[in-house]
């Protein structure tokens, strides 16, 4: 048995029970976990006052609808609870409404699975119809690996309904060969084949949005489970088994979960267990190990739990039919959910009630990523999020939770009515008020408002321009005719690392005693010694605290049930070690009719104490937030209209005039975290393309992003897959296409800016330990090698190791190129890769021209022969007869091939054979038709990056074949890849249909009406980096904000549909690819010097827009060459009306 297991015994007061390779963990909560050898089979957060994850039973009375579980997680007051800890047996066993439950769990000898018993007794004198449910979240990982990124773990989870032995089995697609195959089997031993048994394995199902496992949907809708398995996406086993107890009756159901490698024997151990002899003797020799402890009363506070829960539900309603809080107003593709205010400056969620008083909340959170380039957060539409420094994952100051079914608060504010004890969250979460809410998501910012209680509430989070704090400016209008007493609140669980249990037992929370904050320091090794610090505005009343999660929450308590604010006048002060650690503040004040009042909340961290202070200081006086959201709203509203463009297509107008640069910038280049996945790291390859995209807004961006990559180059040429600052730590990998990123974009950059005088510019060289013969990847620290060269020797130097070539003449693919799920095409060495044929023909034709300014000519007449046999090579061995071919297997097996079992098209070969100009005409033509035929479904919406995805192929390309066929990679939209397709559509002249294709990809597209929105379910107003396309997920989005799809939506908009082009840091070329059917365009361009603009109007009079065949600049004639409108930049201030008028004519 674990240590670990041990361990959380000692730490939990539960009981572990095992037998060498099988093992489960109870607490006296009835929460735990089970796991085979070194897996995790079901889900568990190690959470000393939580504590609410496990393997739960939930028993309904069936005539009344009342439910309870044994123990957590339903917050059901019993009549009695107790429990029993034995050396081979668990017993749990309480009373509520006549109705006795005793749970018995045992792991049987030799036996990989656990039995869990369930007896009821009506100790009625009526006959009672009960319901009885089991839940347990599906794991089958290593409980690092889950925790890291639970998301992604879970999406490799397949469940099935084994109807010959009536149980539910969980498996877990393999990532790579050599994993350790795990069938999770889940039945209700000893069953009746006659009874009727339900299940259901999909957790958004069974919990529902707007409820949690204290009041699953499951539990509360009328109607049996849904029987759901498959790719569900977010699994769970849960079986549900209906019994009738006379008067003094009782009745026995015995769960079983077990593991096994292979699915015969996972059933084969739920036949084992088939009569109750079996079970009855499992539980003998359980109980002979032995004896049980004493009945011990239950620890659980459950009447402050219920106390708590019930401000939820009732007992301290909103006014009846009080007024709302503002008027709506009309939005730009309101979707039932939520739509666009009228500048397209924010996105408005508007959140009502239901009969039962729960929020209506769109299918997925729908969050904002609010950031500068230090500091920042996320906030979903209830309030949820959590709050980074310095590095969004390996610092975070508080938890970033990745569930997207019940988003929990790890930050949470509240208000309470001193005179009446009422209390609820200032947020829609995650205390709501069954009144109506509204959310805006905006640049830099969230804004919540509502009105209840009488009161007007109106919160905005945002982070100053700068500096490292959140703040929550809080503005609370009394609507009443009477003064009112409130004490408001601020929460906030402390981690100061990735995980919150990394450093909880060595954290200190002390307060300081200049200005009464509260104050932790770092323990994480490379931030050590910077302090976390939060604090509440001068008021004039003394600011109460505590730094004790357990004492603010409450034993078994959560931040929907916070025992605090049931319980306490004021906030305990604790502080100091050895606490669950967390900031909890507590301001009181006086409200007078009519009056409003401000208050700000701060959470931040600082490099030491004195800065601490000073970022206090500043910041806890209202005038200077309020001071400080302006500047934010001023600066988003400067930066992001440096472009601005008005077409025939709105949807695509509204995300590039703000939402894709902010989703690049935020998100991707100084967040470098969202919702479904928190990186902290720099990716070498997904920033420079980042980067690229915010030419026209701040070309200084690139090249610092250029010379901060160039310094994670080895002196090898190879570069660090990603890193993370500031240890610079990160992986060594085999990636054929990362170091190339480099050359592509110092090429791009230097021609659009005239800026040639940054390929001079010095960077140092990284030394580490070469990877070994056979070794995919290190994880390293690197040191400076002392060397330094200029920006352009690393750029050559990464072209010189990549002009590499196999059997065929192509590029070599090492473990990946674009497509890290290939990571096994080419992992021997031999594999080839026509994709990195096409991309390395492009920069290679980019860079020539550098090597010629640079007088390396030499290097120029290398590049220029390795071009030329590159083009050969592709159209000798790359093309496949109707299209090109993707890879070369490692064994010679071609992939991407009519003759291909599986992936005979991949869209990426398709696209760069167009964009790089190696394909001639009529093949490139050809390429694009197959992937019309093949790839694009405009009736589903889809561009898909293959097809037909990997399942059954006897070939091995890497993890991409453990995703779900039609999942991310695998057959599904990889939006990155579609945009490059539309960028080809565009490059071929197929302008109607790249104009289409582009506003199809619009996130806005997919989310015009209610029942879209049920599909698509995540954000309308940010790109997603996937689309599903498989049954019955097909529509659905993926991971949301954190892609570099954004930043390549915004280039395809603005360079391959309306055709502009930076050139030289001296003018602009026109060259539109618009549909016959637009009247024309407008842009309006603003030069960087912040003061220039450029007027742009394009009129297509003829509907056949097929080249310029007029320009006129400020009342002057412009220039025409090959085709495109040429007009000078002038950095005069001044304003420069432009006009261009297309036609069809020669």
């Amino acid at each position: 048995m674990s240590d670990a297991l041990f361990q959380h015994a000692r730490a939990f007061g539960g009981q572990p029970l095992g037998n060498g390779r099988y093992a489960t963990f109870l607490t006296a909560a009835g929460t735990g976990y089970s796991a085979w050898s070194d897996l995790a089979l079901t889900r568990w957060n190690a959470d000393p006052t939580e504590d609410g994850d496990g393997f739960f039973l939930y028993v309904r009375d069936l005539d009344s609808g009342e439910f309870w579980s044994l123990g957590q997680p339903a917050p059901k007051t019993p009549d009695a609870f107790s429990h029993r800890f034995g050396v081979g047996l668990v017993e749990l066993s309480r009373r509520d409404l006549g109705i006795e439950t005793q749970l018995e769990v045992c792991v049987p000898r030799g036996r990989d699975l656990e039995l869990r018993r369930a007896t009821l007794r009506n100790l009625s004198d009526r006959s009672r119809r009960l319901e009885l449910t089991s839940y347990a979240e599906v794991v089958l990982n290593a409980p690092s690996a889950d925790a890291a990124h639970p998301a992604f773990s879970k999406i490799f989870i397949q469940t099935e309904w084994a109807a010959e032995t009536r149980a539910l089995l969980a498996r877990r697609r393999p990532r790579a060969p050599g994993e350790r195959p795990c069938w999770l089997v889940h039945a209700l031993a000893g069953a009746s084949p006659d009874a009727w048994l339900q299940y259901e394995t999909d957790r958004v199902r069974f919990i529902g949005r707007s409820h949690t496992l204290a009041e699953p949907s499951a539990l509360i809708a009328p109607g049996p489970l849904s029987g759901t398995v498959g790719n569900v996406l977010d699994p769970i086993v849960s079986l549900r088994q209906n019994v009738e107890l006379a008067a003094g009756g009782e009745a026995r159901l015995t769960f079983l979960l077990g593991a096994a490698a292979d699915r015969e024997t996972a059933l084969a151990l739920a036949a084992d267990y088939a009569g109750a002899a079996d079970i009855d003797a499992a539980f003998e020799a359980a109980a002979n190990a032995g004896p049980l402890s004493p009945p011990t009363p239950s620890p659980i506070p459950h009447s402050v739990e219920a106390a708590a829960h019930s401000s939820l539900r009732g007992t301290n309603p909103s006014l009846p039919n009080e007024p709302p809080l503002i008027p709506e107003e009309p939005l730009q593709f309101w979707n039932g959910h939520g739509g666009f205010s009228a500048d397209g400056r924010e996105y408005v969620i508007r959140l009502h009630p239901d009969a039962d008083g729960r929020l209506r909340l769109p299918p997925q959170p729908w969050t904002n990523v609010i950031a500068n380039p230090q500091f920042g957060f996320l906030a979903s539409e209830t309030g949820a999020g959590y709050t980074w420094s310095q590095n969004s994952r390996e610092n975070r100051l508080t938890p970033w939770y990745n569930d997207p079914v019940l988003d929990p608060h790890g930050e949470a504010f509240y208000a309470r009515d001193e005179d009446s004890g009422a209390f609820w969250s200032l947020l829609p979460g995650p205390i709501p008020q069954p009144v109506a809410y509204e959310v805006r998501h905006g640049f830099g910012y969230s804004r919540y408002r509502h009105a209840s209680q009488n009161l007007e509430h109106d919160i905005v989070l945002f982070a100053p321009r700068e500096d490292p704090v959140k703040l929550a400016l809080i503005r609370l209008r009394n609507r009443g005719n009477r003064p009112r007493q409130l004490s408001l609140f601020a929460y906030a669980r402390l981690v100061l690392g990735v995980l919150p249990t990394d450093y909880a037992d060595q954290l200190i929370i002390d307060r300081d005693p200049t200005s009464g904050a509260l104050l932790a320091e770092s323990y994480n090794r490379e931030f050590s010694g910077r302090v976390a610090f939060a604090a509440a505005s001068q008021t004039g009343a003394p600011t109460h605290v505590t730094g004790d999660r357990a004492s603010f929450l409450g034993r078994y308590g959560n931040p929907a049930r916070p025992a605090a604010l049931a319980r306490d006048k004021i906030l305990d002060g604790r502080v100091g070690a050895a606490l669950d650690p967390c900031f909890t503040l507590q301001t009181t004040l006086r409200l007078e009719p009519g009056a409003t009042v401000e208050q700000v909340f701060l959470l931040g961290e600082a490099d030491d104490r004195a800065q601490a202070r000073r970022l206090l200081e500043r910041y806890r006086a209202v005038g200077v937030a309020t001071a400080a959201l302006a500047e934010v709203r001023t600066f988003w509203r400067d930066w992001l209209g440096a472009v601005h463009i008005q077409t025939p297509a709105p949807a695509v107008d509204l995300m590039v005039n703000g939402w894709l640069a902010y989703q690049t910038l935020v998100c991707r280049l100084w967040g470098r975290s969202a919702f479904y996945q928190s990186g902290g790291a720099f990716g070498y390859r997904d920033q420079l393309q980042d980067a690229a995209a915010l030419l026209y807004h701040d070309p200084q961006l690139i090249r610092r992003q250029l010379l901060l990559n160039a310094n994670h180059q080895f002196q090898e040429g190879d570069v660090l897959h990603w890193w993370h600052p500031p240890s610079d730590c990160g992986i060594r990998t085999r990636f054929s296409d990362d170091l190339l990123w480099l050359p592509w974009l110092a090429a791009f950059y230097a021609r659009a800016t005239g800026d040639w005088g940054l390929f001079d510019k010095p960077a140092r060289f990284l030394k580490a330990r070469l990877l070994e013969p056979g070794e995919d990847e290190a994880f390293l620290c690197p040191e400076d090698s002392g060397e330094t060269a200029s920006l352009y020797e690393h750029c050559c130097r990464a072209l010189d190791r990549s002009l590499t070539q196999g059997a065929h003449g192509l590029p070599l693919m090492g473990t990946g190129d674009w497509n890290d799920g290939m990571n096994r095409v080419g992992r021997e060495g031999r594999g080839e890769s026509v994709w990195m044929g096409f991309f390395l023909y492009a920069i290679l034709g980019d860079f020539i021209p550098v090597c010629g300014q640079h007088g390396d000519f030499n290097r120029a007449r290398r590049y220029a022969a390795f071009r030329s046999h590159l083009a050969s090579a592709l159209n000798e061995h790359g093309w496949d007869g109707e299209w090109y071919r993707r890879a070369w297997y490692d064994n010679g097996a071609v992939l991407g091939s009519a003759a291909s079992d599986e992936c005979r098209i991949d869209a990426l070969a398709q696209a760069w054979a167009v964009i790089s100009k190696a394909a001639p005409w009529k093949r490139a033509e050809s390429a694009l038709d197959a992937v019309e035929r093949q790839l694009i479904s405009e009736r589903e919406g889809l561009i898909r990056l293959l097809a037909p995805p990997f399942e059954h192929t006897p070939h091995d390309p890497g993890y991409i074949k453990g995703y779900v066929a039609g999942v991310r990679e695998n057959g599904g939209q990889y939006t990155h890849a579609a945009l490059w397709v539309v960028r080809a559509m565009a490059e071929l002249g197929r302008r109607d249909q790249a104009a289409r294709l582009l506003e199809m990809l619009s996130p806005i597209s997919r989310a015009r009406a209610p029942e879209q929105v049920a599909v698509y379910r995540v954000e309308p107003f940010v790109v997603a980096a996937d689309i599903y396309g498989v049954a019955p997920y097909i529509g659905r989005g993926g991971w949301t904000w954190y892609t570099g799809s954004a930043g390549w939506m915004l280039r395809v908009a603005l360079e391959s549909i309306l055709g502009l082009e930076l050139r030289e840091g001296r003018g602009l070329r026109l060259r539109p690819s618009i549909p016959d059917a637009w009247p024309g365009f407008k842009l309006r361009y603003r030069l960087p010097d912040g003061q220039a603009v450029y007027n742009i109007e394009v009129r297509n009079p003829e509907r056949n827009a097929k080249r310029v065949a007029a320009v006129t600049i400020d009342e002057g004639e412009g220039i025409i060459e090959y085709g495109a409108a040429c007009i000078p930049l002038f950095q005069d201030g001044a304003s420069h009306r432009v006009l261009v008028t297309l036609s069809n004519g020669p």
